[in-house]
């Protein structure tokens, strides 16, 4: 598992960011940040989302190793961020500079983003296990294995696992946002 406080620790710093500045510019508190920073505390999806928009980053950004081409990702070599919401964000694809994000996320038993996510271009979800209440601009949809949900990004949006198993949904963002 992935340490994502000290990546965007080493962002922030790459940017020549005071946390100080961090937080007045974000809203976070100056303990939020410290504490994400240091391992002590975790993320919303939100917040990830916002803290890499701020940065200007993507996980890819984070994560990708090179901007060669590079067709194959085997799995052993994959990157997993858990959030504070008992959802886990798989990274599919590393390379900097992608044109797009695919994701495996997985939702622990009744987990779902706390907050309403919302980011530029589109999305497309496909549901691999579980079953889900995909919500959009205030109308939920159910959704099980099979079912798919394509949706500009910027409309709010929110995912919650609504079986009693760990349920996993396959995501691709156009242009990378995560």
């Amino acid at each position: 598992m992935e340490d994502i406080g000290a990546f965007l620790k080493r962002i922030r710093e790459k940017n020549g960011y005071s946390m100080r500045k961090v937080a007045t510019d974000t809203g976070f508190s100056l303990s939020f940040l410290s504490k994400l920073e240091s391992g002590k505390s975790s993320i919303t999806v939100r917040n990830l989302v916002k803290l890499l928009n701020y940065y200007g980053v993507t996980l890819n950004d984070i994560f990708g190793e090179s901007k060669t081409e590079q067709f194959v990702f085997p799995l052993a070599k994959r990157k997993k961020i858990r959030s504070s919401e008992s959802v886990e964000i798989e990274t599919l694809v590393e390379v900097k500079d992608a044109n797009m994000e695919p994701l495996i996320v997985r939702f622990g038993p009744g987990a779902k983003y706390s907050e309403q996510v919302e980011h530029g271009g589109e999305e497309f979800a496909l549901v691999l296990r579980g079953e889900f209440r995909f919500e959009i601009e205030g109308v939920s949809y159910y959704l099980k294995k099979g079912d798919a949900a394509y949706f500009p990004g910027k409309k709010e949006h929110r995912w919650e696992n609504v079986s009693d198993d760990t349920g996993e949904v396959l995501m691709v963002t156009t242009p990378p946002s995560v």
